[in-house]
């Protein structure tokens, strides 16, 4: 990225930034204009070719192999209809292998309770589907259930009683590090509000929020980053224990981007072929293959989709899961302008998140305009009449290494300031105090602003650093 250097439309900068006599949206429409901030972008989808086809992913199924409703051939049968191109079985404490496998009890009493091998090569080569992409599966996946459950794939192992999250997430990294496979084992969490509490409306926000439930996954996954890929945003039609994952999810995004993301997964959970197709992911590869699938769910090259989600469409929604949903055609960054704009279908509002907030509406969100509601990443979400999709984070770096050495200059504080404070009605004007031009860690910037003929102050303090407002 080319660095470009803080610019301000007053040729020096003493003290004071006079805005006063501009009416206030002129005076912000004025320092938008001629002032930018200069930001590192990290984009998920940077390595994406938005002509490539996108296959349908679901990583969280279940058969009356363990404690679903349906036998494999009926489940495969249901996914393979609803236009599914990966599949993951998952029973619980289950090592599932190939959908012709003959070795379980349910499979030697029903002969057609897994597909033939032939049925599964047309499933694998699309037969029936007028020319488009088949369904493959994720051999050795499993829904590791002792304690807080987890999903691993390409693992050929099982947990046993006694066993937590953490130590099975510990068992399957070693696993990762010591296989000489192609394919290393990958996992993610399931359904996380189940166990600290985010199923309800208010406590369940609160849980998703609170510092030490946050911190136990934040650990996890920064101690895990190679094998642990992200956790479950959206699970099942009910979206039950999921109704606060997705605060959870950007509680963890606070605390680990930049540096490492932490992708948000929709799965169906289904027990049944009635509660299959509500939750998907949608995984933008060059073709269909297990290495395509395997490399996608390391990068985060995808996104999310749910037909319910309780928070963001209302209790009562629920989408068609025969009729499309809200679909990215193309993401772009462009680090010079420090936008990042999204193309789709299906859809009537695109917003910006950022700590958990609503920071902006509509297809671009331009970073120097939201600078104080951004911290360290910014994710989108795309609403429409039949459900909701979720992109992975963007990380995003306030690059304050100017000409000036390691901080930010005093205008880019006070741009930072501005940013943060209401200021549609009056004038305003922008006084800094702050100790030594580079030796000080935080800026104080008083802004006043003229409210109905009187003056209206208050300071925001800017850390020199980060630029962030504390």
């Amino acid at each position: 990225m080319s660095r470009r250097s803080f610019r301000l439309a007053a040729t020096a900068i003493v003290g004071t930034i006079a805005l006063a006599a501009v009416p206030m949206t002129n005076a912000a429409a004025c320092s938008k204009a001629t002032t930018d901030l200069d930001y590192k972008i990290t984009n998920p989808y940077a390595g994406v070719n938005w002509h490539w086809q996108q296959y349908k992913a679901g990583f969280h199924n279940h058969t009356t192999e363990s404690d679903g409703g349906n036998t494999a051939t009926e489940m495969l049968e249901t996914a393979y209809s609803l236009g599914f191109n990966v599949y993951a079985m998952t029973d619980h404490n289950v090592v599932n292998t190939t959908w012709d496998r003959t070795d379980t009890a349910h499979a030697q009493a029903d002969p057609n309770y897994y597909l033939s091998t032939e049925r599964m090569i047309e499933m694998n080569t699309g037969v029936g589907r007028d020319g488009g992409a088949g369904m493959i599966g994720i051999p050795y996946s499993d829904e590791q259930s002792q304690a807080d459950h987890l999903n691993t794939f390409w693992t050929d192992w099982n947990n046993s009683a006694g066993a937590t999250l953490e130590s099975k997430i510990a068992h399957v990294d070693e696993m990762n590090k010591t296989s000489d496979a192609t394919l290393k084992p990958l996992m993610h969490i399931n359904h996380p509000g189940r166990y600290y509490g985010g199923s309800k409306t208010t406590t369940g926000e609160a849980a998703a929020t609170d510092p030490a439930k946050v911190a136990r996954y934040v650990g996890l996954f920064e101690q895990y980053p190679d094998s642990l890929v992200g956790m479950e945003i959206v699970n099942k039609v009910s979206d039950g224990d999921s109704y606060s994952d997705r605060i959870l999810w950007d509680s963890v995004l606070q605390e680990t981007m930049p540096s490492q993301n932490v992708s948000g997964f929709a799965n169906d959970d289904a027990h049944s072929t009635s509660a299959l197709g509500y939750d998907y992911n949608r995984l933008l590869m060059p073709s269909l293959t297990e290495k395509n699938v395997h490399d996608t769910l390391q990068s985060g090259a995808f996104y999310s989709t749910a037909l319910v989600a309780k928070r963001e469409l209302g209790a009562d929604f629920k989408g068609d899961r025969t009729q499309p949903a809200p679909t990215i055609t193309r993401i772009s960054v462009n680090e010079a302008k420090d936008t990042i704009t999204i193309k789709g279908t299906n859809y009537n509002t695109i917003e910006w998140i950022a700590d958990g907030k609503v920071v902006a509406t509509g297809n671009t969100v331009d970073l120097d305009k939201v600078a104080a509601g951004v911290d360290n990443y910014i994710r989108a979400q795309l609403k429409g009449d039949n459900g909701i999709s979720f992109t992975n984070a963007f990380g995003v770096e306030l690059n304050t290494k100017s000409h000036h050495g390691h901080y930010l200059t005093e205008a880019e504080a006070a741009q930072i300031a501005l940013a943060s404070v209401d200021r549609t009605t009056a004038q305003v004007s922008v006084t800094r105090s702050f100790g030594g031009w580079w030796g000080r860690q935080t800026f104080s910037v008083k802004i006043t602003t003229l409210v109905d003929g009187k003056p209206s102050s208050t300071v925001v303090k800017v850390d020199a650093r980060t630029g962030k407002i504390s």
